[in-house]
C-alpha cells in the first residue's frame, strides 16, 4: 500500500475518533499518538431519597423442640345470669333480721303463739319485742275479702296479758278485722253481728285461750275494763274491744 494511501486512511480514521466513531477492523491501526481522547463516563443521576419502610412485625419466637409452648390466655366466658326462682323469691322475702341471741345461762323470752282459725295461719309473738304493725294487720285480716286494715295496736296487749294470766302459751283468734260487707252479710243471714261493728274499725278481737274456760277469760276481761267485753258461752270466745266499756253476752 502506497504511503499517501496510508496518510489519507489514518487521517480519515482520527475524524471519526474524534466524533466518537470507530470504524471496524481499523482501529489497531491508528497510531498510538493519534488515539480518539477518551470520554468520561456519565455520572448517575442524584439518588432519590426513599421513605423509611414500616418495620416488618416480629416473627413469632420458634421454641426449642420439646420445650414447654408459651400458653396463651383464654378468653373469659361471660356468667349467664341465673333466672329468679319464686324459691329465691320466697327466701329473700324472710327476715335476716334477728335479736341479739340471750346470755349464756339466761333464759330467752317466753312466745305467744297466735292461730288463726280463718287462714289456718300461725304467728309466733315475743311480748318483748311485738311484731311490726303491718305484720299484724295482715295476720288479723278479714279472711272473706282477704283485705287488711289499720289493726289497733292495743289488742295484741289484751291477748298477750290473758296468755300471761293464765300461763298457756296459746292463743287462738276467732276474728279480727271484719269487712263491712261481710258483717253485712253476717247480718242478712241473723248472726248477732253489730250494724257499726267494732271490727269493721280494725278496734275489736275474738280469741280463746286453748283449756282456760271461756266463762273464766271473760271474768278477767271484765276487771281489766279496757273497753267493751262480749261473752259467748256457746261459742267459747271473748270478745274485746278498745271502744266503751261495756259488757253483754250472746250464743
Amino acid at each position: 500500500m502506497s504511503r499517501p494511501v496510508v496518510l489519507a486512511g489514518l487521517a480519515a480514521l482520527a475524524g471519526l475518533a474524534a466524533l466518537g466513531l470507530t470504524a471496524p477492523g481499523l482501529t489497531g491501526l491508528i497510531a498510538p499518538g493519534l488515539a480518539a481522547p477518551a470520554h468520561a463516563a456519565p455520572e448517575p443521576p442524584d439518588k432519590l431519597v426513599q421513605p423509611a419502610r414500616p418495620a416488618a412485625p416480629a416473627e413469632p419466637a420458634q421454641h426449642a423442640p420439646g420445650a414447654p409452648a408459651t400458653p396463651v390466655a383464654k378468653p373469659v366466658a361471660k356468667p349467664v345470669a341465673k333466672p329468679v326462682t319464686k324459691k329465691d323469691l320466697a327466701a329473700r322475702a324472710k327476715s335476716t333480721q334477728h335479736g341479739p341471741p340471750p346470755a349464756p345461762g339466761g333464759k330467752p323470752a317466753k312466745l305467744l303463739n297466735l292461730y288463726n282459725q280463718w287462714t289456718k295461719e300461725w304467728l309466733a309473738v315475743d311480748p318483748t319485742a311485738p311484731p311490726a304493725g303491718a305484720t299484724l294487720d295482715h295476720f288479723l285480716r278479714d279472711h272473706f275479702t282477704n283485705k287488711p286494715t289499720r289493726m289497733e295496736p292495743r289488742l295484741l296487749g289484751f291477748v298477750v296479758s290473758a296468755a300471761d294470766h293464765f300461763h298457756t302459751e296459746t292463743a287462738q283468734i276467732v276474728s279480727g278485722f271484719r269487712h263491712p260487707k261481710y258483717n253485712l252479710i253476717l247480718r242478712k243471714k241473723g248472726h248477732q253481728v253489730a250494724r257499726d261493728s267494732q271490727h269493721t274499725h280494725g278496734n275489736a278481737i275474738d280469741f280463746f285461750l286453748p283449756g282456760v274456760p271461756a266463762q273464766g277469760l271473760e271474768a278477767w276481761a271484765r276487771a281489766q275494763k279496757l273497753g267493751g267485753v262480749g261473752y259467748y258461752p256457746d261459742s267459747g270466745f271473748v270478745h274485746m274491744d278498745t271502744g266503751p266499756v261495756r259488757t253483754w253476752s250472746g250464743e
